[in-house]
């Protein structure tokens, strides 16, 4: 059963980082083993979120399910896929691993194997009580508006040459409840063990876990441990999965498995020339920041209702829209949409990357996201060519911004003197904060005037004619809304 590839999945994220501890504990407990690396491999986005291939073929199938539940009932129908993939014969001596955020909980005193046989048992029994129109019996016709679990039950059965009628699948079915040997698919899909029987990962103490193993090989292979060092690794690492990531979404075929030897990840590692190298390191760094951010703000229900949250997990919010480009973009090219989000700031050279990961983080966790979560993803439109997003209706176009709430003399003095603005702001109408308290302004030009007494002609006295036609138009029209303002805007009209 292929694995359901997203947009949204990025090296960077919770996903890319749960399979980079995954393999970097792999390839500790094979070099504590005295084995070889030889032959296992990291595949992302293929069976499952990712999966180890070894000698003999596949080892492991990994789902990360990055949303802030904890409901065992969130979590039936990804189990219930994984069932139904690991009973095939093919992989029947491959290991299935669900990975959450929090640890999984149901009603009453069921073992983990005994809950996944009642997620498989209520769609036997619902035969019984929807005599006709049961799960089975929609799975095997082309009925519209159907459950999630029905939609995996019709993608078993196309993988399932057993499978092609009712009886066929009901055997099947039931052949997984009843197998109770140690080889059974009930008892090869576990919740995975982060050490000393933790049996989930929160998104705080991922990355802390990564840096652990990075750790641990640097000490296995006789490098001195700096922490400076362990993040450019990490950086390089997480680099490595994002780029993977986004070669097999360009690859519209989704023919190659585009493999990662762990090897390669072992090397990395003890690669000094990587430890002392600053190339691409601001970038990713600012990447990693910037997906934990996002992530921050999905687990943060006061500014992600868990109902968003679980849409954007499904692909059907606001959020995917913009987070499907932005979370598959190469480090660099993500830096610089975010310039473009931000035209307050004066982005002079790369050091300002290092300044944006320790002061810009909130505005984009409560403002950016925010605002791709609220108004309406159809009117969204993205110039890949210009790095930049803006919303259209008719004439008018508004700008995402990581503007807060800062004061019009300070907002007013910081855009009209950014040397970028004059780029960023071309051809738009109005920019939008995500913050309620942000002030309100009509005019660019009058506030500029107002607040320090300057005529704005004659502060661009100095730029060239092409230019000032822009700043004319930029400064007269440009405007500065709060959200409420522009979900009545965007959203209504």
């Amino acid at each position: 059963m292929a694995h359901d590839a997203s947009a949204t999945w990025s090296g960077f994220n919770y996903q890319g980082k749960v399979a980079l501890f995954h393999t970097l504990k792999l390839i500790i407990e094979k070099l504590e083993n005295g084995c070889s690396l030889t032959d296992y491999q990291l595949i992302l986005e293929n069976n499952e979120d990712f999966d180890i291939h070894g000698p003999g073929g596949y080892e492991s199938f990994h789902q990360v399910k990055a949303i802030n539940e904890t409901a065992y009932s969130k979590f039936q129908d990804a189990l219930l896929a994984m069932l139904l993939q690991l009973d095939l014969p093919v992989f029947s001596s491959v290991n299935g691993y669900i990975h959450t955020w929090h640890p999984l909980n149901w009603q009453g005193n069921n073992s983990f194997p005994a809950q996944l046989k009642s997620t498989i048992q209520k769609i036997i029994d619902d035969k019984v009580a929807n005599l006709g129109s049961c799960t089975i019996t929609k799975s095997l016709n082309t009925t519209t508006g159907v459950s999630k679990a029905v939609r995996i039950m019709r993608q078993a059965i196309q993988s399932d040459a057993r499978m092609n009628d009712f009886s066929s699948v009901e055997t099947i079915l039931q052949g997984i409840v009843n197998d109770n040997g140690p080889n059974a698919a009930i008892n090869r899909v576990k919740r995975y063990d982060y050490g000393n029987n933790s049996l989930s990962c929160s998104i705080e103490h991922i990355d802390g876990l990564v840096r652990q193993k990075i750790e641990k090989l640097q000490l296995i292979a006789n490098i001195a441990i700096d922490d400076t060092a362990t993040n450019k690794v990490y950086c390089h690492l997480l680099r490595l999965l994002d780029e993977n990531v986004i070669a097999k979404h360009s690859d519209l075929t989704n023919s190659n498995l585009n493999p990662i030897d762990i090897s390669q990840l072992f090397e990395i590692v003890t690669d000094e020339t990587i430890r002392d190298s600053d190339d691409a390191y601001l970038a990713s760094q600012f990447k990693l920041v910037f997906v934990s951010t996002f992530e921050q703000f999905l687990e943060d229900d006061e500014l992600c209702p868990v109902d968003i949250a679980e849409e954007y997990s499904n692909g059907t919010s606001k959020l995917n829209s913009a987070m499907g480009v932005l979370l598959s973009l190469p480090a660099t090219e993500l830096w610089s949409y975010y310039k473009n989000f931000s035209p307050q700031i004066a982005f002079e050279d790369n050091n300002v990357i290092g300044q944006a990961l320790y002061t810009e983080v909130a505005n984009i966790r409560n403002f950016l996201f925010l605002i791709f979560s609220q108004l309406c993803h159809t009117k969204l439109n993205h110039f890949k060519d210009k790095q930049k997003f803006k919303y259209s209706v008719g004439s008018k176009s508004y700008l995402p911004t990581t503007i807060g709430n800062i004061t019009k003399r300070k907002i007013v003095k910081d855009l009209m003197r950014s040397p970028q603005a004059i780029v960023t702001l071309f051809e738009i109408s109005t920019l939008v904060s995500g913050d309620d308290r942000a002030p309100t302004i009509n005019n660019f030009a009058k506030e500029y005037s107002n607040q320090v007494h300057v005529d704005i002609e004659e502060f661009y006295s100095d730029e060239a004619v092409e230019d000032k036609e822009k700043i004319s138009q930029i400064s007269k029209s440009i405007r500065l809304i709060n959200m409420d303002t522009a979900i009545q805007e965007v959203n209504d009209d």
